[in-house]
């Protein structure tokens, strides 16, 4: 039987700076024939005792590859090991050429070249906006020439990051060349002599000065040399990170990412893969796929035979939203069951195994469905398929200004009435936040605004025919919801994220309407509270036995009264939050947790 043969690169010198794959490859292999000095010998002590090491320095192409061929014939796993990355200077073409003659089969396993080792020890960027969106990685001409039309002053003429292998030896001639090319004498530029090892130097200055810092630091050989105004660090800003600008994995400030809990389900490995791809573009997603596949994908959860169905039922309403990886008539027939209403049902989206469409198909508005195939169709580089005739005419619907201000409808029947209406470009007078309607309906034909509202003032928005009151009219409550809860004790963040869902759909609300929750003193250090609070960034507030007691409750609780002299902890406690007398939601009993739901009130909420 015959061996394999690996291709691996050793990384720059440190010996933390090898690749876990590398690492195992070294640990499994019967010969490693290593490129001499040039590998930390440490990274050595990762291969088994009896395993023969080769220190090639002194061996030809020939002899390497006889060496190879041999050991592969005996049925042993050879290493070929090189330093930084086999790809950059590492003359591995050569020696695929001659083991595809020989019909041997190798893999090739990436390392960390030494450039960017050097770019790390001085902790730079090599490219900036507004400097350069280019890095060129060479060498100068020396004993070994290099093609004319990469002549270093060629690629010189132009403010790119530059890095040089191989090329510190003549310092006064490669300064002279990006003279010549047009760079300025003050063109920032580091030396980096052994990257990453321990005996590593970093020397900086400018074309004017850096000859005569390298002759006084005694840099012969083994350094990069980097060369360009992006060392400094100037530039502008990055895009990538600023709260404006949306790309596939983050929406802009002003834009559609969808924020909620997700369950993601696949059934093919191509699925799960995609799967996979998604939930690392997600701050809150679970990945489930079949049992077959649980060793293959570690990470995610997994359900057994026939089970997929029941396993969509129990998630239902534990995750905003549901991503099915799989064929849209699977996810139909599975889900069918389950239906409620647009104002309770959660996200659904179908995503092909490849990542091309993403199909919002149910509970567009309220529910986000539209908001998370936008997401995932970043995410993936596909296109977001969207029905909803207000999103395919580019307005925003009243359900969809709801739900993307965490908003509450509280007619939920003209809905329907008041986005055909929008559709039609009939006329209609709007109460809003003034802002709001600067940025969604300003210029639309047919809208008014005859009150600019803040929230405090009025938390409802209402949207009228015509100003007689007695036409009717969509409200939206712009509060938010304070949630009162009771457990005993150790109960885990998974119980009390069980209970709030199911009490929030028993009430027709969603997990970002919440506001704030609210607990007795004496529940101020139960870890599974404290983390839920922490998952979902929710203030948490914890009042005392006297406040407590202060507030009348259509029900009392006599454990906590006996065993904390408390009347009510979960009803006292949401209303005390929300400065109200008045529940949305009496007390349920959730699996060892009791939750009460109530509305904050702008003027009276407690601040605390």
């Amino acid at each position: 039987m015959k061996g394999k043969v690996i291709i691996a690169g050793a990384g720059p010198g440190a010996v933390d700076l090898i690749t876990l794959r590398a690492k195992n490859a070294l640990e499994q292999a019967d010969v490693i024939i290593y490129a001499g000095s040039l590998v930390n010998p440490e990274i050595l002590a990762f291969a088994k005792k009896e395993a023969e090491k080769v220190n090639s320095a002194g061996l030809s192409l020939d002899e390497v590859i006889a060496l190879t061929f041999n050991a592969v014939n005996a049925g042993k796993n050879v290493v070929r090991l090189h330093t930084g990355d086999p790809a950059m200077y590492g003359a591995i073409s050569e020696q695929m050429n001659e083991l595809d003659k020989l019909k041997i089969k190798y893999e090739v396993i990436p390392g960390v070249s030494s450039v960017f080792a050097a770019a790390a020890a001085v902790k730079a960027e090599l490219t900036m906006p507004g400097i350069t969106q280019t890095a060129i990685l060479t060498r100068r001409a020396g004993r070994t020439p290099v093609p004319e039309a990469e002549d270093l002053k060629k690629l010189a003429a132009n403010d790119a990051s530059i890095a040089l292998f191989l090329s510190v030896a003549d310092m006064p001639g490669l300064v002279a060349d990006f003279i010549e090319a047009g760079r300025s004498p003050e063109t920032p530029v580091a030396v980096v002599y052994r990257a990453s090892w321990p005996n590593q130097k970093v020397v900086r200055g400018t074309l004017a000065d850096i000859s005569e810092k390298i002759e006084s630091a005694g840099i012969k050989r083994q350094a990069i040399i980097l060369v360009g105004g992006a060392i400094e660090r100037g530039g502008e800003k990055s895009l990538l990170y600023d709260s404006g600008f949306a790309h596939g994995y983050r929406g802009a400030k002003e834009n559609v990412k969808f924020e909620g809990k997700t369950a993601i389900y696949a059934i093919t490995e191509k699925g799960a893969l995609k799967a996979g791809e998604i939930a690392g573009g997600m701050t809150k997603a679970t990945v489930f796929v079949p049992e077959k596949f649980s060793s293959q994908f570690s990470t995610f959860e997994s359900f057994g035979s026939q089970k997929l169905g029941k396993l969509i039922k129990h998630n239902w309403h534990d995750y905003d939203a549901h991503l099915f990886i799989m064929a849209t008539g699977i996810a139909v027939r599975k889900i069918a069951p389950l239906l409620e209403g647009k104002t309770v049902d959660p996200a659904v989206v179908v995503c092909d195994e490849l990542g091309n469409n993403s199909i919002s198909l149910l509970s567009g508005h309220i529910g986000g469905a539209n908001r998370l195939a936008s997401t995932v169709a970043g995410i993936t580089g596909g296109k977001a398929v969207i029905t909803t005739a207000t999103d395919t005419n580019k307005l925003v619907a009243f359900d969809e200004l709801a739900a993307i201000n965490g908003w509450q409808v509280c007619n939920p029947e003209m809905i329907k009435v008041f986005n055909a209406r929008l559709l039609a470009g009939e006329e209609m007078d709007l109460m809003l936040p003034e802002d709001i309607f600067e940025k969604k309906y300003k210029d639309i034909r047919g809208l008014r605004l005859i009150a600019g509202l803040s929230e405090a003032e009025n938390p409802v928005v209402t949207l009228n025919c015509k100003k007689s009151t007695k036409q009717p009219c969509l409200r939206l409550f712009s509060t938010g919801y304070a949630i009162g809860i009771g457990c005993r004790r150790n109960i885990t963040v998974k119980q009390i994220e069980k209970a709030v869902r199911t009490a929030l759909n028993t009430a027709g609300l969603k997990m970002d309407m919440v506001r704030c929750l609210a607990s007795a003193d004496v529940k101020r250090y139960e870890a599974g509270l404290l983390d839920f609070a922490t998952d979902y960034n929710l203030l948490i507030k914890f009042y005392g036995k006297e406040s407590l007691n202060s507030i009348v409750t259509p029900h009392s609780s006599p454990r906590a009264e006996k065993e904390f002299g408390i009347k009510s902890v979960a009803e006292a406690a949401a209303m005390l939050a929300a400065g109200t007398d008045k529940l949305v939601l009496e007390k349920q009993k959730i699996d060892g947790v009791t939750i009460a739901i109530a509305a904050v009130s702008p003027e009276k909420g407690d601040d605390d």
